[in-house]
């Protein structure tokens, strides 16, 4: 309550101030880059792994490869099945030939037989409606006959309960919540007479996926447009459909009147017969709506097709009012607002402005249990789901962006057992997954970053579930005595005197099996727990159990160091004294940040040196080396030797800062800005092409390895100009700028939210000063 207090009367002073006509110059917002400026380019298809999404706040989709249709529709409680339908000319499917991301729609080029393609597919903004655009223009010099058929396929159900990170969806059979193939096999050969191949599938078994080979088989569009699970009816140019599972129905509208329409059960087909002068374009204008409620479908049909162009233009209006919305103090949309950066480093400015815009990208204001939530990823996962790994990157500016909402989620988050989830179903409400090793250490890492930087040290005697937030914290900092295997047999030596994360490689990095157990990471992250509760202690007056804390994380470092392997690397400690060394960026970044000054300087600069020369690449890196002992077996874009998760280069970055190698930093934060040319940041970037195993690899947003299009760990970037270039990482009882410089970087972070007042940092070759703002 005090820091909701506090915040309100800040913005309401910045909103009187700006009245009395002293608000900061309007110049401060041209810093800003458009929404045009910071959309994708067009990437042919044959780049293209992962297509691209539409989001509206509410829900989301992936596009598929033909011109018309989407696939992993969800917006809870309703999931969508398949595909809503492709387009045909003369029987024939056209086929994308390159795609286009923008945040308020996806676009799609192709071409066939003289006829060129362009469709925009769009969510209306906060609304449960889907809008399409085909365009069809005569490139010849002859007119051109053509038959035009669009299926409309409303597989749509409604399911409430508990949402997993594999939500539930509507497939043949009814509600289904594995993840096999068959729903990627029919996007995979929209249009194409095949429909079962050998080959082999992922399944996902108690949580893990798991590969096996079998007779993969998917259903027909036409079996698909059959199902016994829906009955449709048509209305003039709409289509209804019912399904009988659940209370779901959905409604097409064709703007574009049709020469036929015919229903069949989960939708139907409108057909046109045109024929286009040379160079003469016509257009086919759609729309959907699904909800459980007929009348109100109508009322959405007639409301938004009524003036069906102003409709498709108010969603990149909306997406617009929105971007400009959070960088300014006492928006309606965050408590805080998002720093503005001014620099004359295009580069730094490209990759800087891609992290506000992911996190816009996954705000969702449906979700039951909050107002407003960050989702981690999907489309195709997570669709109600916040990881608390994943945000825990970008805690720092959290803290800064949105305070109140940051109070809000932790306070709930500390009521889920970090032991058995690594995450919240904001739909349901419960605790998601599995136990991640890091969750004490993200959990930690989020309370003292929203502690120190808006000062609430309140928050820390709160009450949550029968004990402080401190007391939380102090669990949290001392978890490891709890899962130490230390005096057991096989572990008798003094250096068992660590956390053991266990067996189960799925605890830490899921894909690398020889990471568990005793590993140099985490270890470090309670160690450095333990010196952030010593300084919270200190501060509270609790001297000796300050100087305790200090102690025990001292001689844990200690024991750490023992753990190197030589050259840069490090071993992972299995009981009965077996290590094994794991070639990794987790641990480099782990001790690069956390303990920089604790590791003697030859150990540095062998870490240093192997970076660069097992881990960069010329634009982007991979986690984990090709030289280690299980590259072969832990081959995932996130995690493993050819790619690597989105915010694993700024964990990077941070740890090059730390390191004493700012300017290092700031090189690959250069290095790395034509990864944002397909679109914002995702779950993972993967290295591909002929010179995937070399620095000269090709980089792409990865899809293998059930990867999501869109990820908030990648907002972490933002972060680094933040706490790392500008130095703003406020420190408990200590000082709210650090000092990095020298490097070539100059500029200014307007709009900073510290303590309940806003700041503006400057930069001059990596000298930051701070000075507080007058409205």
């Amino acid at each position: 309550m005090r820091i909701h207090i506090l915040i309100f009367f800040a913005t309401l002073t910045i909103m009187l101030a700006a009245c009395s006509g002293n608000a900061p110059k309007e110049d401060i917002y041209k810093n800003i880059p458009s929404l045009e400026d910071l959309s994708g380019i067009w990437v042919s298809t044959d780049t293209v792994e992962m297509e691209p999404s539409i989001r509206n706040f509410r829900g989301q989709a992936l596009v598929n490869r033909d011109l018309a249709s989407i696939s992993w529709f969800v917006s809870a409680p309703y999931s969508g099945g398949y595909h809503t339908g492709t387009l045909r000319i003369n029987g024939k499917t056209p086929k994308v030939n390159s795609f286009r991301w923008q945040p308020y729609q996806a676009l799609r080029k192709g071409q066939y037989e003289g006829v060129d393609l362009l469709s925009s597919t769009r969510m209306l903004f906060e609304q449960d409606g889907i809008m399409w655009q085909i365009e069809m223009k005569n490139s010849t010099n002859e007119p051109k006959k053509v038959r035009i058929d669009l299926d409309l396929i409303g597989f749509i159900s409604k399911y409430g309960g508990d949402w997993q990170w594999w939500y539930p969806y509507p497939k043949m059979d009814g509600s289904v919540t594995k993840r096999d193939e068959e729903v990627e096999n029919v996007r995979k050969h929209l249009g194409e007479p095949v429909h079962q191949k050998e080959g082999y599938q992922w399944e996902l078994v108690n949580g893990k996926p798991a590969l096996e080979k079998t007779m993969l088989k998917w259903p027909t569009d036409e079996e698909i447009l059959n199902a016994k699970k829906y009955h449709a009816h048509t209305i003039k140019n709409d289509i209804y459909v019912y399904d009988h599972e659940t209370e779901a129905k959905t409604a097409f509208r064709l703007v574009t009147a049709p020469d036929r329409l015919i229903a069949k059960n989960s939708g139907g087909t409108a057909s046109w017969d045109w024929t286009l002068a040379p160079g003469e374009t016509k257009v086919i204008r759609y729309v959907m709506t699904y909800g459980d409620d007929e009348k109100s479908l109508q009322k959405n049909l007639n409301e938004w097709t009524a003036d069906f162009e102003s409709s498709f233009n108010s969603v990149q209006k909306a997406w617009e009012e929105k971007w400009n919305m959070i960088f300014r103090p006492g928006n309606p949309l965050i408590s805080g607002c998002f720093p503005v950066l001014e620099t004359n480093d295009q580069k730094v400015k490209k990759v800087y402005y891609a992290g506000p815009l992911t996190m816009l990208y996954l705000i969702n204001t449906n979700l039951p249990q909050h107002k407003k939530v960050f989702l981690t990823g999907g489309p195709r996962w997570g669709a109600s789901i916040t990881f608390f790994w994943d945000i825990t990157l970008w805690s720092t500016l959290w803290a800064v962006v949105d305070p109140v909402m940051m109070k809000e989620h932790l306070s709930s988050w500390i009521r889920i057992d970090p032991s058995k989830f690594y995450g919240k179903d904001n739909f349901g409400g419960k605790g998601v997954g599995n136990g991640y090793s890091a969750n004490y250490w993200a959990l930690f890492q989020m309370i003292r970053d929203y502690v120190a930087i808006t000062g609430d040290e309140g928050f820390l005697q709160d009450t949550i579930n029968g004990k402080t937030v401190l007391g939380h914290l102090e669990d949290y900092a001392l978890n490891w005595k709890k899962i130490s295997l230390y005096g057991q047999e096989g572990c008798t030596d003094d250096l068992y005197k660590l956390a053991d994360f266990g067996d189960d490689e799925w605890n830490l990095l899921e894909c690398v099996p020889t990471y568990k157990h005793i590993v140099p990471s985490f270890n470090v992250g309670y160690a450095w727990m333990m010196r952030e509760l010593a300084k919270i202690y200190n501060k509270l007056g609790s001297r000796e159990k300050a100087a305790e804390l200090d102690t025990m994380a001292t001689d844990m470092i200690q024991r750490i160091l023992k753990l190197y392997a030589g050259n840069g690397v490090w071993y992972s400690l299995y009981p009965n004294e077996k290590k094994i060394e794991v070639r990794h960026c987790l641990d480099f970044f782990f001790i690069g940040k956390y303990i920089p000054n604790d590791v003697p300087e030859n150990i540095r600069k062998e870490m240093i040196d192997f970076l660069y020369r097992e881990l960069m690449a010329d634009h982007w890196m991979r986690a984990q080396s090709v030289d280690d002992v299980a590259a072969a077996q832990s081959d995932r874009p996130d995690h493993g030797p050819l790619g690597a998760y989105d915010g694993w280069p700024a964990e990077t970055m941070d740890a090059l800062t730390q390191m004493g190698y700012p300017q290092k930093a700031l090189d690959f934060y250069h290095a790395i800005e034509p990864v944002t040319y397909e679109g914002i940041w995702a779950q993972a970037h993967e290295l591909w092409g002929e010179n995937k195993k070399t620095s000269h690899a090709r980089v792409r947003i990865a899809e293998r390895g059930w990867h999501n299009r869109e990820s908030s760990g990648g907002v972490s970037l933002s972060q680094v100009v933040l706490k790392d270039f500008f130095g703003f990482y406020p420190q408990i009882g200590g000082e709210a700028l650090q000092t990095h410089g020298p490097f070539e970087l100059s500029g200014k972070l307007y709009h900073v939210l510290y303590k309940n007042a806003y700041y503006t940092i400057i930069l001059q070759n990596g000298k930051p000063k701070m000075i507080r703002e007058r409205f």
